[in-house]
């Protein structure tokens, strides 16, 4: 029986998980697959290593970015693309009917105003606050109007005595996240990231104006977890929980599979909750009672994704037997398992 042929746009190969997801997309069994990589720059992209040809592409929330994206599926006859990169979900869901009239699957939540509402931590947050049997996954969280509430709601968390994170809404991997707290000067000088900041430098470094666009929330210093999901309109048909065991510079390092049936359980309540679809990424980390609480939604493809095949589950296969036939075909996963990922020097 010949396989189904079929061209997938990934957006985001310039990614440190470039490389990683063009050979797990390698490794599908059940379909014979051509990748059609995407990039906003081909700077050190890994396609000069493969041979592929790279399309440039706009940034997500840039306005020619739909036009641009449609003229290159168009033009290579591309069947399914996967977005990799956050900024590029709500302008997709916006037009996945643009796409379909050309027989594209753009592998995306289809509500874009649900999937804005996930992708905004501190929205994700709040719709989270308002259902019960979400309550103990939600942490300790504010929002910030002016320097006033920002003020206000360190010292309601328990600040200088307690540290505390200010982190982005909208900032993926790490990015916008910084610890307050009181700095002592010989962790200060050893620490990697600089340690913890005093309230009075962060006042120093952000502007009033741009106060809005972050949150305070509570410090979660227990174990930090991702859950791999693959779901269609609400419903889960794929859970794989994996502890973080070493992360560097917000990336997992070091994962281990784990059947973690209070995470499972939370996750199908979100992914119901925002209507989701496809692959997406929920991340968590305990507090310092072992209660894991909700750090953010990714509803996109991770960047840990080949974990997973650790445990035997490569989620782009069954995303495409999702897309083509309707269901899964193996939801069997081998917890425990472990996966490392170390870099690798390519030369051009």
């Amino acid at each position: 029986m010949d396989k189904q042929h079929v061209r997938i746009l990934l957006t985001a190969t310039g990614g440190l998980a470039g490389y990683s997801h063009y050979h797990l997309i390698g490794s599908i069994q059940a379909f014979q697959v051509e990748v059609v990589p995407a990039d906003i720059n081909n700077s050190f992209n890994y396609t000069a290593f493969t041979g592929e040809a790279l399309e440039i592409i706009p940034r997500g929330e840039e306005e020619g970015f739909i036009d641009a994206l449609l003229k290159i599926v168009i033009k290579k006859r591309v069947n399914v693309v996967f977005p990799c990169s956050s900024n590029e979900l709500v302008p997709l869901a916006e037009n996945r009917d643009l796409f379909k009239r050309h027989e594209v699957v753009v592998a995306v939540s289809h509500n874009p105003i649900e999937l804005a509402v996930a992708c905004d931590k501190l929205s994700a947050l709040d719709r989270a606050a308002q259902q019960p049997v979400l309550a103990n996954f939600v942490p300790r969280y504010y929002p910030l109007s002016n320097k006033v509430d920002l003020y206000h709601a360190v010292y309601r968390l328990g600040y200088p005595h307690e540290k505390i994170v200010f982190k982005s809404r909208f900032a993926q991997g790490g990015r916008g996240v910084i610890m307050l707290g009181q700095p002592i000067k010989d962790e200060w000088l050893k620490s990697k990231h600089g340690g913890v900041m005093p309230l009075e430098w962060l006042d120093m470094l952000v502007e009033e104006d741009d106060i809005k666009q972050f949150l305070i929330m509570e410090y979660l210093p227990g174990k930090e977890y991702s859950v791999d999901v693959l779901c269609y309109e609400g419903k889960p048909e794929i859970i794989i929980p994996r502890e973080r065991k070493v992360v560097v510079d917000g990336k997992a390092a070091v994962s281990r599979l784990v059947r973690h049936e209070g995470l499972i359980a939370c996750v199908k309540e979100l992914i119901k909750l925002f209507n989701l679809s496809y692959i997406v990424n929920i991340q968590f980390k305990e507090d310092k009672c072992g209660q894991p609480k909700l750090l953010e939604i990714n509803a996109r493809v991770p960047g840990t994704l080949a974990a997973d095949l650790a445990g035997g589950i490569n989620m782009f296969e069954e995303a495409l037997n999702l897309i083509y036939y309707g269901r899964v075909k193996n939801r069997e996963v081998r917890w425990d398992a472990e996966c490392a990922r170390f870099f690798q020097e390519l030369y051009r």
